[in-house]
């Protein structure tokens, strides 16, 4: 994994750096007036031209000035000059470096890779704070790349560029872009120390490696962008949230491999995922993918995602890349059309063990096994102890279920820790009168035991943390709901939605509900009291109003 890692940074800093090895450019195109738009292939193809060689004017101490306002005036900078056609700029002696007049930055070429040629590089250390004054139009390529006292940028609202390196290897921790940008260059901020971005809606082009390797906690993609470049975010081993609007349409290699990602939404406009865009991502464990449109997944998109436990191959993909799977321990739970397994390579699930097939059409794939009454999936396998399993389906005819805390399959154990909701799909005429939930049990999902038209009675789970959406929906005969969990956190919405007996929940030992945790959970139920622990009648009270639960219901010990 170490070499992964090595060819990965290899690869990216050299893709970065073999553009700003070609003779120092500067952009030719005049101030835009308001109506005119920039296109992202026009900014990254743009023409231009060699800055005029010049050294920054130094101002020095020339004795008793002939005025007090001229020698203040002189004092207030270290040097000045001009970085383009139209602009010009100054140092002060605070370290901020103001870029002001019309039009384009030149562009800088790097020195050895690293140090750029700017007229402002001999000071680079003194350099805390760039401000790009109404006028300027881009950020030049490489202008502050490895400016490591930079902390603070201002960029005015006319800019619209922000170009190749100019703020790599920066020490910039926020950054809030203006509303005229439209392009972010390759490697704009890689390696720079930035925890925060705002990318306004009008960005339509994120370019390779613009984020690589930075301490990102969360991004937010707008929908005006169409792409996501290669390496894009690449090494970000703190970003744990990824938000993707609908309208990106390519998700590039490497763009989000080494994250720290847990769930990621792929939306509909989305039609193919890269090479690596996802690999090894370990704490990855849902990804889930709206609509249909989503064409191609390449070579290790998903490798080494070693806590994805189940993944659902759309009916719309034709192409699924070698390895896609590979070393994923934990996936068992695969959904893909039989038609699709004619072009799947052998190895898309190479080392993946859990991950067996059938012959059914676009079925569940993976390892179960019942004790004839309770159906269960293997939703973590037990390598060094015991593992994890989830209740998949109940028998019908059975009319007192207990849902126990440990089961056992061929001398090995697992703790049966979620309750699915394919349970009811599988039991539309269910007899089913009594349910016991286990101790070890914390989810149950959403509609699990929905239309269950003789269930009356729902008690235990001791250990359960969320009931799901509609979970108890249209269950007419349920008049009791006791749960003894002390951790519940969340009641879905419509949990009971249609319950006519159920008048009465028991939550008498939980203390852990919060007003988000049962918005709109009692919504078309005839639920008129909620039984509570006695320290928490005040604060449940709060949470469990008409506004916020949907029900007005009594709060009482």
């Amino acid at each position: 994994m170490k070499h992964l890692k090595i060819i990965s940074v290899l690869l990216s800093a050299a893709m970065c750096f073999s553009m700003v090895t070609a003779p120092v450019m500067a952009d030719e195109m005049e101030t835009p007036s308001e109506t005119q738009t920039t296109e992202a292939s026009d900014e990254k193809d743009a023409e231009a031209e060699e800055p005029e060689e010049e050294e920054p004017e130094v101002v020095e101490d020339k004795g008793e000035p002939e005025a007090e306002d001229q020698r203040d005036a002189e004092d207030a900078y270290l040097a000045k000059g001009k970085c383009g056609k139209k602009l010009k700029w100054t140092l002060d002696k605070k370290g901020t470096l103001k870029i002001t007049g019309k039009g384009a930055m030149y562009d800088y070429k790097l020195k050895n890779g690293l140090i750029p040629n700017s007229p402002w590089a001999k000071y680079m250390s003194k350099i805390k704070k760039v401000v790009i004054t109404k006028g300027v139009t881009t950020v030049g390529a490489g202008s502050f790349s490895s400016c490591e006292s930079l902390t603070s940028i201002s960029l005015s609202k006319t800019v619209k560029s922000i170009r190749d390196l100019a703020f790599a290897r920066t020490g910039l921790r926020k950054v809030v872009l203006p509303k005229s940008l439209k392009t972010i260059g390759e490697c704009a901020f890689l390696e720079s120390n930035l925890e925060s971005v705002y990318i306004p809606k009008g960005v339509t082009a994120i370019y390779d490696s613009a984020f690589s390797n930075t301490p990102l906690k969360s991004v937010s993609i707008p929908s005006s962008v169409k792409t996501i470049g290669e390496y894009a975010f690449d090494s970000c081993r703190i970003l744990s949230s990824v938000s993707i609007s609908n309208g990106v349409t390519s998700i590039g290699s490497r763009a989000f491999s080494y994250s720290a990602l847990q769930k990621v939404v792929i939306p509909a406009s989305v039609k193919s995922i890269g090479e690596s865009a996802f690999e090894c991502c370990v704490e990855l464990e849902t990804v889930k993918i709206n609509d249909m449109h989503l064409t191609s997944i390449g070579n290790r998109a998903f490798a080494s995602c070693m806590a994805l436990t189940e993944f659902e191959v759309p009916l719309s993909v034709t192409s699924i890349g070698e390895y896609a799977f590979s070393k994923c321990g934990k996936l068992g739970r695969v959904w893909i059309n039989v038609d699709q397994k004619d072009y799947l390579p052998s190895n898309a699930f190479d080392k993946s063990p859990n991950v067996y097939f059938d012959e059914n059409t676009y079925n569940l794939i993976g390892k179960q096994f019942g004790d004839g009454k309770i159906g269960y999936f293997v939703s973590n396998p037990a390598i060094n102890g015991t593992g994890t399993v989830d209740v998949l389906a109940i028998d019908p005819e059975i009319e007192k279920i207990v849902i126990p805390s440990v089961v056992e399959d061929n001398g090995v154990k697992y703790k049966v820790t979620k309750i699915t909701g394919y349970t009811s799909q599988y039991n539309p005429s269910s007899k089913m009168k009594i349910l016991v939930i286990g101790s070890n049990v914390t989810t149950i999902a959403d509609k699990a035991f929905a239309n269950c038209p003789e269930l009356i009675s729902v008690t235990g789970g001791a250990r359960l943390v969320s009931v799901g959406a509609r979970a108890f929906e249209k269950c007419p005969k349920l008049k009791v709901f006791s749960i003894s969990s002390k951790s519940l956190k969340k009641i879905g919405a419509y949990a009971f939605n249609a319950d006519k007996a159920l008048t009465t929940l028991q939550l008498k030992k939980t203390t852990k509900l919060s007003k988000s945790g049962v918005k709109k959970s009692l919504k078309g139920s005839s639920v008129k009291t909620v039984k509570v622990k006695k320290s928490k009648v005040k604060k449940y009270k709060k949470i469990f109003k008409k506004k916020n639960c949907g029900k007005k219901v009594k709060v009482k010990k």
